[in-house]
């Protein structure tokens, strides 16, 4: 970026995502950051049906500024959808170089677009979701997505896996800059302890819900498990009942261990009581709890399904399979265990060099304007 001049950004977003903040703090060192929300603190805190905390509301930084934008919503299962209500957007909007949107399957991003197009702004976009997991690959939908994003100037993607998704909506591969979705791994990384312990401890991060096939996961771990090994499951979702009562039947609710939401800042801590994680979503954007794990130096038991799992396959301790093969995968995983991953590959993955993917992109956009 142009010593001479610092570039105006408005990124436009549902939530205020604790693993973003520190890519908006590098934004910020380079460019004039300003973060929109499409989603309210108060509104957030009341959502029961979301796997989401009071840490995720907006949290006031001094390198950037972050507003929440009046919009209306509708939720179904687990989207949010919105429609902005007010100009406070396009008035952001006017005082930006180029906006980044977050997302394209809400109104909000619809009009958002068409307004910097009128305003002859420059457009980036983020889309992390992969050819397996986006949905309908045909039909108005799809046609519409496909619309959306090829008006972009740039898209910024975590992973080949969604690159490709991109270039198959008819996207220049020219205008998609790839990078690496990325975490503070170095708090998860500070929070590895290396103490002995016997039995093996499995760990599974996120909602409770039908997607996640938590279900498989409990299986899995008592086809596995001897007496000494826990489960530990760190979520909440409609089907925690569900499994408590299977839990039972399978004859191991004494070694699975239901702790419900934690709080981000928590989470290191939790994750490095653990040996491996084990994501087997039957859909999944990406699964940054992956990253978070690796971080600490926990094995990953993942599926072929998490858009994670293409971008860490070889790393050590990471195994990968079809869900069909979890029992196999994590018997693996714990006959190989041999305690944390020394120096694990992921620390590399840092928030400041995806950060530094989006100020490329950025630079790319606004270079007509700078000279």
């Amino acid at each position: 970026m142009s010593q001479s001049y610092r570039a105006r950004l408005l990124w436009v977003t549902n939530l205020a995502a604790p693993y973003r903040l520190p890519v908006w703090e590098r934004l910020a060192q380079e460019c004039n950051l300003r973060v929109g929300l499409l989603e309210h603190s108060s509104r957030l805190i009341r959502d029961t049906g979301a796997n989401r905390g009071a840490d995720w509301a907006a949290v006031p930084s001094v390198n950037y500024s972050t507003t929440e934008y009046s919009s209306a919503r509708v939720a179904r299962g687990e989207d949010r959808h919105y429609f902005l209500k007010s100009l406070a957007a396009v008035r952001d909007l006017a005082g930006a170089d180029a906006v980044l949107l977050g997302g394209w399957d809400s109104p909000a991003y619809w009009q958002l677009l068409a307004q910097a197009k009128i305003m002859h702004k420059a457009t980036i976009g983020f889309y992390e979701s992969t050819l397996a997991s986006q949905g309908r690959s045909s039909g108005p939908l799809a046609n519409a997505r496909s619309h959306f994003f090829r008006s972009l100037d740039r898209i910024v993607v975590p992973g080949p896996a969604a690159g490709e998704a991109i270039e198959a909506m008819g996207v220049d591969p020219s205008r998609i800059l790839t990078g690496f979705n990325a975490v503070d791994v170095q708090s998860f990384a500070d929070a590895r302890r290396d103490e002995s312990h016997s039995g093996h401890r499995f760990l599974y991060v996120g909602q409770l819900i039908a997607r996640k096939n938590v279900d498989l996961v409990l299986e899995a771990f008592a086809a596995v498990a001897t007496p000494e090994d826990t489960l530990t499951l760190v979520g909440r979702g409609e089907m925690r009942g569900q499994l408590e009562l299977r839990a039972e039947t399978l004859g191991v609710a004494d070694r699975v261990h239901f702790i419900g939401y934690l709080p981000y800042a928590d989470l290191p801590a939790e994750i490095a009581r653990h040996d491996t994680l084990v994501l087997a979503s039957q859909v999944e954007v990406w699964g940054l709890v992956v990253n978070e794990a690796l971080a600490v130096g926990l094995q990953a038991v993942v599926t072929e399904n998490c858009g994670v799992a293409r971008s860490v396959r070889g790393m050590p301790g990471v195994y990968v399979g079809e869900a069909a093969e979890l029992e196999a995968l994590r018997r693996r995983a714990k006959m190989e265990h041999q305690g944390p991953v020394d120096s694990p590959p992921i620390l590399q993955n840092t928030p400041e060099a995806f950060g530094d993917v989006f100020l490329e992109a950025l630079e790319q956009v606004t270079k007509a304007h700078v000279d």
